[in-house]
């Protein structure tokens, strides 16, 4: 292989690639990434027999090859050279990278034992534009399962409707639900494992308009014009959690989301093992408390806007600043709907985005 390649597009891709390397000590072929000429393309390969990615980058190909080369070594040499172009040449096993002010050897590996990496075949697609995406998984992304006690709720749930998709995730703790409108044409229901959502969001954040997503069996692809990314889908049947979203409440509170977070932080300073803070409203504020035994108390007092009854309820803290980092919008709204029942955040303008906690006992 020679090839000549700029130095910003070797390492974006090396960059995107590299987070799916294995750090795998039995199976040495995965710790490396696979560079290889393709269609007058380099394509650069990586795999964790979980999930894989394949990225294409222009070069001017002098002559073709094909070399795997440690990954570590090679993203941190290309992360901190600054030459425009690099020229990558193999030998057998070996490359060498030159730039105006480097010239470096990198010792590979033979590329027959790299692991194949599925293309897409018999599957049904849909499009969604990458912004779209990444609100969908950033919004519930935090609320997922980090348990394999039960592998249906340790991914993602992705409800693909004629007209919507709807994004859900719980830990049986909270439970986050975001909908996308959206004309898929399709029906289908799928389980991203963590990992591959929390990928596949950063796959969208480094695309613009619109990608493509595949899904099989049990395998879902996600196809642009420079990348393809696949992964495996959990097997089972995600809890009906819509059940669990309440329809009616109690009472309702408008309130600055900043100003509720920032003392949310506050309180949590002094917040017990459990990570509990209290709320308890009127008509025109909101109490926020803590007590510990080892530090101290606060108790807080911001603005809100309420109509309704009163109420009092204990939460965890982090659930409670999760929900605040993913509902958007300047005001949000507070449900309670009743004693030992779940709290509803929602945006005070945003319909189509849900974030429940279930409260901690007195």
């Amino acid at each position: 292989m020679n090839i000549i390649i700029n130095q910003e597009s070797l390492r974006r891709a090396a960059h995107m690639v590299e987070r799916l390397v294995s750090k795998n000590v039995s199976l040495p072929i995965l710790n490396t990434i696979l560079l290889k000429t393709e269609n007058g393309r380099l394509r650069l390969s990586a795999t964790n027999l979980e999930m894989g990615i394949n990225y294409w980058i222009a070069a001017k190909i002098n002559q073709e090859g094909e070399v795997a080369v440690p990954a570590r070594v090679f993203s941190d040499f290309i992360n901190n050279i600054k030459d425009e172009k690099t020229t990558l040449v193999s030998n057998k096993n070996v490359i060498t990278i030159n730039s105006d002010h480097y010239q470096t050897t990198i010792l590979g590996t033979e590329t027959k034992d790299f692991p194949l990496i599925p293309r897409v075949k018999n599957a049904i697609q849909f499009k969604i534009d990458s912004q779209d995406l990444i609100s969908g998984l950033n919004s519930v992304l935090d609320s997922v399962s980090l348990s394999e006690t039960r592998p249906e709720i340790s991914g993602v749930f992705v409800n693909i409707l004629k007209e919507k998709v709807e994004f859900a995730a719980t830990d049986s703790f909270r439970l986050a639900e975001k909908i996308i409108n959206l004309n898929s044409g399709i029906n289908k229901s799928i389980i991203i494992p963590r990992a591959a959502a929390l990928e596949l969001s950063k796959i969208a954040e480094s695309t613009e308009g619109e990608i493509t997503i595949a899904i099989s069996d049990n395998q879902i692809f996600a196809l642009g014009s420079d990348f393809e990314f696949i992964s495996r889908l959990i097997d089972g049947h995600y809890p009906e959690y819509k059940k669990v979203i309440p329809e009616k409440f109690i009472s309702s509170v408008k309130i600055n989301k900043g100003d509720l977070e920032r003392n949310i932080r506050l309180a949590s300073i002094f917040s017990s093992s459990i990570f509990d803070v209290k709320l308890k409203t009127d008509t025109v504020s909101m109490q926020i408390a803590a007590k510990n035994s080892d530090r101290g108390e606060i108790l807080a007092s911001i603005p809100c806007q309420s109509e309704t009854e009163p109420f009092e309820i204990s939460v965890n803290y982090r659930y409670l600043l999760d929900g605040l980092r993913v509902i958007p919008g300047e005001n949000i709204l507070i449900q309670f709907t009743g004693d030992g029942s779940p709290l509803v955040l929602k945006s005070e303008n945003e319909k189509n985005q849900t974030y429940v906690i279930m409260p901690l006992r007195s």
